[in-house]
């Protein structure tokens, strides 16, 4: 397979791995890092992922293919924790030159990205965590593993389109063949084991940690992030700020892209002032 047409390949490795990302060029002057969700590689989330390289301030947005994900090498069994893949998004940020990107994640993308920001602040710029999973052994996910991997088999049995058509109705017929395409390159250890870890792995204690820029974004309507969770996340880091997305379940960057871009925006903006006033003689 290759890459939506709208962008080009950047292969690079991370812990002996051969791992790709989608690059989409822009004609500004601050990189972004975009991690996706459990089940889509980077061609699944292609068309908003256009959309921000489009905004005026961004140089370059990449696109993670998260290990055993789209055109990313598989690493077998035991290395699916969300530390694993935030060494592969700070792996593509370093191997691609990237200075102090802002990582923008979906879900369990938002983990990662906001793990990823907590073990080196200093080489990234600020996290925007768009809904991101919030499990523990107490608190189940709200899908069910038996969705994720029966919407797998579909995918790889060629009936990926009629399965999106049901689950994401509302979706663009664009949208919906990137989800079809490219759902079947997941790997199915990948899914099972980063499934376990939603619920052995905590969100909040990461979260807490964050440096400034930090923000979450949260869907008005998704059944992972409630409104319980909402303000219980504000108070657990003052430092950063929790938004939330109207007309908006779980899948925030398709249900309303513009304000995720929106956001994305504020956030690089944020970063290139706080990179001027460091700079600035004292």
């Amino acid at each position: 397979m290759t890459p939506p047409g709208n962008g080009s390949p950047f292969y690079f490795r991370s812990e002996g791995l051969r791992l790709h990302a989608l690059r989409q060029a822009g004609q500004g002057s601050r990189p972004v890092v975009v991690v996706p969700g459990i089940t889509t590689p980077a061609g699944g989330i292609a068309s908003f992922t256009a959309a921000v390289a489009d905004l005026p301030v961004v140089s370059e947005v990449y696109v993670l293919d998260m290990r055993g994900r789209g055109l990313s090498e598989s690493a077998g069994p035991g290395r699916h924790r969300a530390r694993d893949y935030a060494a592969d998004a700070l792996a593509l940020a370093r191997e691609a030159g990237l200075v102090r990107p802002l990582l923008v994640g979906h879900s369990l993308g938002a983990r990662v990205a906001a793990t990823a920001r907590a073990m080196a602040p200093g080489a990234t710029g600020g996290v925007l965590a768009i809904d991101p999973v919030l499990a523990s052994p107490q608190r189940p996910y709200p899908s069910q593993l038996d969705q994720f991997l029966l919407e797998l088999a579909g995918s790889k049995a060629g009936r990926g389109l009629e399965l999106a058509k049901e689950r994401f109705p509302s979706w663009s017929p664009e949208q919906l063949e990137q989800r079809a395409t490219w759902l079947a390159t997941c790997d199915e250890v990948a899914i099972i084991e980063s499934y376990s870890w939603f619920h052995l792995e905590t969100f909040e204690p990461v979260w807490a940690r964050l440096p400034p820029p930090a923000v979450l974004l949260a869907g008005d309507e998704s059944p992972a992030v409630k409104p319980e969770d909402v303000q219980s996340l504000a108070k657990l880091n003052p430092d950063a700020r929790v938004l939330v997305a109207a007309r908006s379940g779980h899948m925030v960057p398709w249900d309303n892209p513009d304000r995720c871009l929106e956001v994305i925006g504020e956030l690089l903006g944020e970063i290139a002032g706080g990179e001027q006033k460091a700079d600035a003689p004292g």
